[in-house]
C-alpha cells in the first residue's frame, strides 16, 4: 500500500520559517522537527498518514506489534497451510477449537449460535441469489484462506495471563479475536499469522516526518510552530495578549483548512467511488467479511427472475 497524498520534506517548512521570521539566532532543529509532528498529530487527517501491511507471527496468545504503529486499521488471521504461503494455520486451546466455518456441531460451547447463524447465513443467500449484486462475489486466495480477526467485546475471549488457562476462550461465538496492549497484539489463539494493516507517520531516510505536499499544510505546520515559538515569552510578558491570541487563533483555522483539504475527495475517481459506495438499494452489511473489497463495484440488480 502507498500514500495517499504526496509527501516533502519537512525542511520545507523549516526553510519557510527562515524566511518569514528572518530570526536572529538559529532556531533549533530539534525543537522545529517535534513541534512539526505534534501539529500532524492535532491535524489528524488519515490521508496524511502511510499504508502498511504486514505479516506477524503469533505465539503464546500474543505477537509484538511493528514499530511506527499509528492505528491499526484492520487484521486478518491464516486459517489453512500451503501455497503460496507457507505458514502453518493457527492453534489454540479454545474450547471452540474444533469449530469450522460452518461450526461443528459436536462442539458444545458453538453448537446454539452456529445454529442460529447458518439458518441466518442461509436465508442471506436466498436473498443474494434473488437479487444477485454482483458486486458480493469474494474470489481468489486471499479469501479462501484468510479470515478477518475482530476486536474482541468481551473481557474472557482474550487470555490477559499465563496462569489462567481454563478462562481462554469464553465467547459467545465460534470467532477468533484480538486485543492491543501495547506494544503487543493479543489474539485468542495460541499459534499463528496475523496480517496487520494500519497506517504510520511517514519518514524520510534520516528518520524525519514527511509531511503533504500541500500548502495548506506547510502554512498550518508553520503557524503551530510560531505559535509555540513565543509562548515562553508570553508567559514572561515579552509578547502581548492580544498578539499571542492571534497567533493561536491563525494556528486553529490554517489546521482546521489543512484537516478539510486532505479528507476532499480531490478527482473524479474519487468522487465516483463514493457515490458507487453510497448509492445502494441493498446495503453491502457484509462489507467486513471482504475486507472491504470493490466497494466502489456499482450496483447491478436483476429483478426479472
Amino acid at each position: 500500500m502507498a500514500n495517499q497524498i504526496k509527501l516533502t520534506s519537512i525542511e520545507r517548512v523549516i526553510s519557510g520559517l527562515y524566511r518569514d521570521l528572518k530570526p536572529v539566532v538559529e532556531l533549533s532543529e530539534n525543537d522545529l522537527i517535534e513541534w512539526a509532528g505534534e501539529a500532524l498529530d492535532q491535524i489528524g487527517a488519515y490521508t496524511q498518514l502511510e499504508e502498511k501491511v504486514i505479516s506477524v507471527e503469533v505465539d503464546g496468545y500474543k505477537a509484538i506489534l511493528p514499530s511506527g504503529v499509528h492505528k491499526v486499521i484492520q487484521v486478518a488471521y491464516k486459517t489453512t497451510e500451503g501455497s503460496p504461503s507457507t505458514t502453518p494455520m493457527l492453534t489454540t486451546s479454545s474450547p471452540c477449537t474444533t469449530c469450522g466455518d460452518p461450526c461443528d456441531p459436536d462442539c458444545p460451547t458453538c453448537k446454539d449460535v452456529c445454529q442460529t447463524s447458518a439458518q441466518l447465513i442461509q436465508n442471506a443467500e436466498l436473498f443474494l441469489q434473488y437479487y444477485k449484486p454482483n458486486s458480493f462475489r469474494a474470489t481468489g486466495y486471499y479469501y479462501d484462506h484468510y479470515k478477518p480477526l475482530r476486536l474482541t467485546s468481551g473481557p474472557f475471549a482474550i487470555p490477559h495471563t499465563s496462569d489462567c488457562k481454563t478462562c481462554t476462550g469464553i465467547s459467545s461465538t465460534c470467532d477468533q479475536e484480538y486485543s492491543l496492549d501495547w506494544p503487543y497484539i493479543k489474539t485468542s489463539f495460541q499459534k499463528g499469522y496475523i496480517c496487520i494493516a494500519y497506517v504510520g507517520q511517514a519518514l524520510d531516510d534520516r528518520g524525519f516526518p514527511l509531511i503533504p505536499d500541500e500548502v495548506s499544510y506547510v502554512e498550518a505546520i508553520k503557524r503551530y510552530i510560531v505559535y509555540k515559538l513565543k509562548y515562553s515569552e508570553f508567559l514572561q510578558g515579552q509578547t502581548p495578549a492580544q498578539v499571542y491570541a492571534k497567533l493561536e487563533d491563525d494556528w486553529h483555522w490554517y489546521c482546521s483548512q489543512a484537516r478539510s483539504k486532505a479528507t476532499m475527495p480531490d478527482t473524479i475517481d474519487k468522487l465516483q467511488n463514493l457515490t458507487d459506495q453510497q448509492t445502494r438499494l441493498i446495503p453491502k452489511v457484509r462489507r467486513y467479511q471482504g475486507f472491504f473489497g470493490n466497494l466502489h463495484t456499482p450496483e447491478k440488480l436483476d429483478l426479472k427472475n
